[in-house]
């Protein structure tokens, strides 16, 4: 599903190797053309797809409108990583009784060999957002405030991930290196910037981006809050939040009603 040039390439390619898998390679445009990409599906018996939510979107509305869904009867396993997973996803993909696969939410960075962390979602799942899990093998993952000390359960904190896949630093920029990579106790980690949380079951959940956070009026505002609160509006598909003149927030909004 990936360019070449995109990381997940590497793990879609070496990954299918190593268990050795039959890779199914689409034209150049097979991502966005639904019907062909559906066929392709149906016609290699394709059993596991690895994609962005928003890809997945379209192409789970597009099944269910053209009644499509049996073109996938094969799908064995579905995981999803590059963008937050919304509930609006899960119960588009999950509500059709006749799909019997399993779905995956994962997160990881090009910095950390691309996945690091994984949950497995179920339509019985019930809570506001999906979480991105417990680490991977190998990994492992801080939850830190600003002073590297580690935060309590369920407050907001910068995501340190180490283990072996963090990779070694930028090519000729020592500077952003230094920058992006700590030692900690004897162990390299890498500073994502990405905020989240850790729950009692110590279940991560991805709050939004350290550098997407703003002060209006005096308080701090995390942009990627309000964004996902208008996507639990049904009739809006994807939005966008941003600072208006230094003293209101405007949301940009992709709407599928008319």
């Amino acid at each position: 599903m990936a360019r070449c040039s995109f990381d997940n390439h590497v793990q879609e390619i070496i990954g299918s190797l190593i268990i050795g898998a039959t890779i199914v390679m689409l034209h150049p445009r097979g991502t966005v053309e639904l019907n062909y990409l559906a066929k392709t599906m149906r016609n290699k018996q394709v059993t596991y797809m690895h994609s962005v939510p928003s890809l997945l979107r379209n192409f789970f509305t597009f099944l269910k409108q053209t009644h499509y869904l049996h073109f996938i009867q094969n799908l064995r396993s579905l995981c999803t990583i590059g963008e937050p997973c919304s509930i609006k996803l899960i119960n588009l993909i999950l509500t059709d009784p006749t799909q019997h696969f399993t779905f995956w939410n994962w997160y990881g960075l090009t910095e950390t060999t691309v996945a690091c962390t994984f949950y497995p979602v179920n339509i019985k799942f019930n809570a506001d957002t999906i979480p991105i899990g417990c680490s991977l093998p190998n990994y492992r993952h801080m939850v830190l405030d600003n002073f590297l000390q580690s935060v309590m359960i369920n407050q907001k904190g910068e995501l340190f991930i180490g283990g072996e896949g963090v990779f070694a630093g930028y090519l000729e920029r020592d500077d952003l290196t230094q920058r992006a990579l700590i030692e900690i106790d004897g162990e390299i980690f890498y500073r994502t910037g990405d905020l989240v949380r850790m729950d009692t079951k110590e279940l991560l959940y991805c709050v939004g981006r350290k550098d997407f956070q703003i002060k209006l009026h005096g308080q701090r505002i995390e942009l990627g809050e309000i964004e996902r609160c208008l996507l639990n509006i049904t009739s809006i598909s994807a939005c966008v939040v941003i600072k208006w003149n230094d003293d209101h927030l405007v949301a940009y909004v992709q709407s599928s009603s008319y």
